[in-house]
């Protein structure tokens, strides 16, 4: 990924929404070192595993301002992890970020008022602690429209998928890509579809 952002930088072209190279490599110039910063907060080895799922759950950035993404559900999360909690789950019951995923899902099915991007968000902080990364794209809210865009449907997808800009970003960075220009992708849904037809 270094490369190919180091090969971004050293461009000065305008954004030309239709060209999915130049939307990557825009997305990597901005957020590419976005969860490296953020893992070392959510995945922090001096924390317990009760701390590093009271720390996901709250949702608070190390500066303590609520991740935008839970802004809405505040007031819920504190249910959220007082259920987690009562699972009494072990880190070692963990062997993938499927397993994770399924868990936090299941803890937010139990909440109401609470759904699939907190149950992303939060699973993804605590596999960030787990050291366990997603290995398939998860479709929720933004990320689904955009991959509707590409014509790509349901709850998750692999990354096979995607056109192969979007698979050189990782599972982890192609999720928040889809969700950051879902508006943009419109323009070039039309030579992924026509590709993958043909």
């Amino acid at each position: 990924m270094n490369t190919v952002l180091q090969n971004c930088k050293g461009r000065k072209q305008s954004l030309d929404n239709s060209n999915l190279k130049l939307l990557v490599c825009e997305y990597l110039h901005r957020w590419g070192d976005s969860y490296e910063i953020e893992d070392q907060w959510w995945g922090d080895k001096k924390l317990t595993w009760e701390e590093a799922i009271e720390r996901a759950w709250k949702s608070r950035l190390s500066h303590g301002k609520m991740h935008g993404h839970q802004c809405r559900v505040a007031n819920k999360l504190s249910e959220g992890l007082k259920v987690a909690l009562a699972d009494e789950m072990q880190s070692e019951e963990f062997k993938d970020f499927q397993g994770v995923y399924d868990w936090v899902k299941s803890v937010v099915g139990r909440v109401k008022g609470l759904g699939a991007t907190t149950a992303y968000d939060v699973a993804r902080r605590l596999g960030s602690w787990l050291c366990l990364e997603p290995s398939v794209v998860y479709l929720h809210a933004g990320t689904a429209a955009g991959a509707r865009k590409l014509g790509i449907e349901g709850g998750v997808a692999p990354l096979s998928a995607f056109p192969k800009e979007i698979q050189s970003l990782g599972a982890t960075h192609a999720e928040n890509f889809l969700c950051i220009y879902k508006d943009q992708l419109s323009s070039v849904a039309p030579q992924h579809v026509m590709a993958a037809d043909g």
